[in-house]
């Protein structure tokens, strides 16, 4: 690179691409990425420290690297069968459609469509994939398929619940994390041995290991100390993320009392159109939202029943309950579509208005100017119930900081100077 006065060596690493043939193909029966902290949480009772897996079949590169056109299967390590979302359709549409291999005839790279490589003599079938049933999912316990069934899923929901693939993970990671003196991540492969027993012995090939990389570059966010309570935006220690958004413009707001006041499910899809809209024109700003109850449910009586194309421009989702703000079920944490929010980098946060450590400045949200008319056309029966909130209305010249820490179970919203 011409930045040293004298010859540059090249090194080189060569490995051994782990695999086995299959056919005209060479694939990893299993392989992925695993951290040791798992900063993916979708329900309080994972565990950050037991870590967290991103599987795939195949060749690892569609688990450690984001792919606009497919999905992982996601572990929580100390939960393993624990999914965000348990719905047949959600897990039908996060499943894994390619696969990343090795043409040995043609010696290159191929990516696949699954079903054009996933057969009934695939030794490991069994482990990797289940029947697609329409409402449930059946595991297989033969190898005798219909025409290479294509209703076949890879949930890896059989390697999961019938080896110790999780315990062993878990191990692993933990001597690593000890050896390492900081939490790490790491690329692994998977080799089911003895296929025919009753608990199949389970191989890690552990590829590369180092420190947690996600890790790094969202932690070591300040909490700013003797913060005035008027510069706080809202606060929440409820199943917190790691990470921070900093110069946040602009806020999505939908007021409880404007949607819950909208009297029909009609008027209601239009609003969640609304919304969709205003996403998409503010592609070109730093904007959160912030809705009563579960973003994205199918139950319009529990949230703002928007998909995640009507948010994919927003850095955060935000639910809000407690005193005032209409049915309080369980926050959600965007697990209707939490691996789509994943892969973006969208970070979910709930707020219990009315706890002790819990705030949420209403001035803020509902004493500013609704910006929403500027933006985007909008009927006038839902202005009330969608909001654009500029920062600049409330305080000029101040952008919003959010910061969030898992480790202090706390995320914090605030005004800091642009």
């Amino acid at each position: 690179r011409g930045l040293q006065d004298y010859d540059e060596r090249m090194g080189a690493l060569i490995q051994v691409v782990e695999g086995e043939p299959f056919g005209r193909y060479y694939l990893p029966q299993v392989s992925g990425v695993a951290f040791s902290r798992n900063l993916y949480r979708w329900a309080p009772q994972i565990r950050r420290e037991d870590g967290f897996v991103r599987m795939v079949w195949g060749l690892g590169t569609r688990a450690v690297e984001r792919v606009g056109n497919d999905y992982p299967r996601l572990v929580a390590l100390s939960h393993p069968l624990l999914r965000p979302s348990s719905d047949p359709k959600s897990v039908r549409r996060y499943s894994q459609q390619y696969v990343d291999l090795i043409d040995l005839e043609h010696n290159d790279l191929r990516t696949l469509p699954i079903r054009e490589v996933l057969t009934s003599r695939y030794p490991p079938l069994r482990y990797l994939a289940q029947m697609d049933e329409e409402d449930f999912f059946v595991s297989l316990r033969s190898s005798v398929l219909n025409s290479e069934n294509p209703r076949l899923v890879l949930t890896f929901e059989e390697l999961l619940r019938r080896t110790d693939f999780a315990e062993k993970m878990r191990t692993i990671l933990r001597l690593l994390e000890q050896s390492y003196n900081t939490p790490v991540d790491l690329e692994f492969t998977v080799r089911l041995n003895n296929l025919n027993a009753p608990k199949p012995q389970v191989e890690i090939t552990v590829l590369q290991c180092r420190p947690q990389s996600h890790l790094l570059t969202t932690t070591g966010a300040q909490f700013p100390s003797n913060l005035p309570v008027q510069d706080v935006i809202f606060a929440t220690c409820f199943v917190v993320p790691d990470g921070q958004i900093r110069g946040v413009r602009y806020v999505v707001y939908v007021p409880a009392q404007g949607y819950f006041s909208l009297p029909t499910m009609e008027s209601r899809f239009r609003l969640k159109r609304a919304i969709g809209r205003l996403n998409a024109a503010l592609v070109s700003e730093t904007f959160i939202c912030v809705g009563p109850g579960r973003w994205g449910s199918s139950n319009s009586d529990l949230g703002v029943p928007v998909d995640y194309g009507d948010i994919y421009n927003s850095r955060a989702l935000v639910e809000v309950s407690g005193m005032g703000i209409g049915p309080a079920p369980e926050p959600s944490l965007g697990t209707h579509f939490f691996q789509d929010i994943l892969e973006s980098q969208i970070y979910p946060l709930a707020i219990h208005v009315g706890e002790e450590q819990s705030s949420f400045n209403t001035a803020f949200f509902d004493q500013t100017p609704n910006r929403v008319k500027e933006r985007i056309p909008i009927e006038d029966d839902l202005v009330p119930a969608l909001r654009l909130v500029d920062v600049e209305d409330f305080r000029p010249g101040y952008r919003i900081h959010l910061v969030m820490s898992d480790e202090r179970s706390q995320a914090l919203a605030y005004l800091v100077k642009k």
